[in-house]
């Protein structure tokens, strides 16, 4: 770990090596035991030094998709490539845990490496990667009825603490930021669960504040709260938004990663905003309530317009920060008008 530090990264090497150069007294009781193996755990800068020293083998690997985070190792090639490739790593002192590999083919393929036999066989329909489905499909559903679960539990259990802090922490944890990471990594729009996902947030929020909702009232609810909302966002409303905002303001980290792979005919990015910008159009001119005129109804003309420009936009060159602007802050630039819950 120190030999890497002094190669690649030598201006910090003074520093760990007062702090990393001798065992390190761990104590337990009357017990004293010598730890002289890897970073000190709870050390900020720990993550840094395991990647630092990962990093060569890693670079030295043949496969066409060779990406890592942290220990979670991710090789993509043909069978061979990929055989040799783990061979190396085991060959240099890391260690599989085999229980946790995974080998994500066809189900058609026949594996002749003993080691790649080792690891748990996952269909591509329920491949996923760093906790995030892949592709569409049943462990995509699956994925988002946990999250529905989870919600449904925290919210019986927000009774019990008061109503404020039952509001903080649905906000802060058991809501929209529950999700994001998922919302970010696979393509939800439209997905059955989140409008669930949202039906659960709506009865929490009408049980904590101990009003009903109307459609209108949800709406307003949503926003956040220097528009007059309680900032509760709705999942829906950021499917689209979130997954856009994280593949343009990755878009160079993927060309990186992707530089040795035969690219695909499809250009999936424009078929999402496409389809995005249909369904947003589409969901909007339904969700219009018919009662609505004035300032009101001109409020929800305005979002339409926004929703359809903004998606179109989307998809030219140099938009990637106005699609994280949105994707962070959750709605779209304009206001409805600010009313009372009665």
């Amino acid at each position: 770990m120190l030999s890497s530090v002094h190669d690649r990264i030598p201006e910090l090497y003074p520093y760990y090596y007062s702090a990393y150069s001798q065992a390190s007294c761990l104590f337990f009781g009357q017990y004293i035991i010598l730890s002289g193996q890897g970073p000190q755990q709870g050390d900020p800068i720990g993550p840094l030094l395991f990647s630092n020293t990962l990093h060569p083998t890693l670079s030295s690997l043949k496969a066409s998709l060779n990406l890592g985070y942290l220990d979670d190792i991710t090789l993509g090639d043909t069978q061979t490539v990929v055989a040799a490739d783990v061979k190396e790593v085991t060959e240099k002192g890391l260690s599989l845990n085999v229980d946790k590999c995974e080998l994500i083919t066809h189900k058609d393929t026949q594996m002749d490496d003993d080691i790649l036999r080792s690891f748990n066989r996952v269909e591509l329909e329920e491949a996923t990667l760093l906790g995030a489905p892949l592709l569409s499909g049943s462990v995509l559903d699956s994925t988002r009825d946990d999250r529905c679960a989870d919600l449904a539990r925290a919210c019986d259990r927000l009774s019990s603490p008061s109503a404020q802090d039952a509001l903080i922490l649905l906000r802060s944890s058991f809501s929209a930021p529950r999700v994001m990471h998922l919302l970010r990594c696979s393509p939800s729009t439209n997905h059955p669960a989140l409008s669930k996902f949202d039906d659960i947030l709506k009865v929490s929020i009408q049980r904590i504040t101990n009003c009903d909702f109307s459609d209108l009232q949800w709406i307003q609810a949503s926003l956040p709260v220097r528009d007059g909302g309680l900032g509760i966002r709705r999942v829906a409303s950021l499917a689209l938004l979130a997954f856009l905002a994280s593949a343009a303001s990755t878009l160079s980290l993927q060309a990186d990663i992707l530089s040795s792979c035969t690219p695909s005919d499809n250009n999936f990015s424009s078929l999402v905003c496409c389809h995005g910008h249909i369904s947003l159009e589409t969901s909007l001119r339904s969700s219009i309530p018919s009662n609505l005129s004035g300032t009101v109804l001109a409020c929800w003309q305005r979002r339409l317009w926004w929703n359809r420009h903004s998606t179109r936009h989307m998809a030219g060159p140099r938009s990637w920060l106005l699609v994280q602007n949105i994707a962070v802050t959750g709605y779209l630039p304009f206001h409805l008008p600010r009313m009372g819950f009665i």
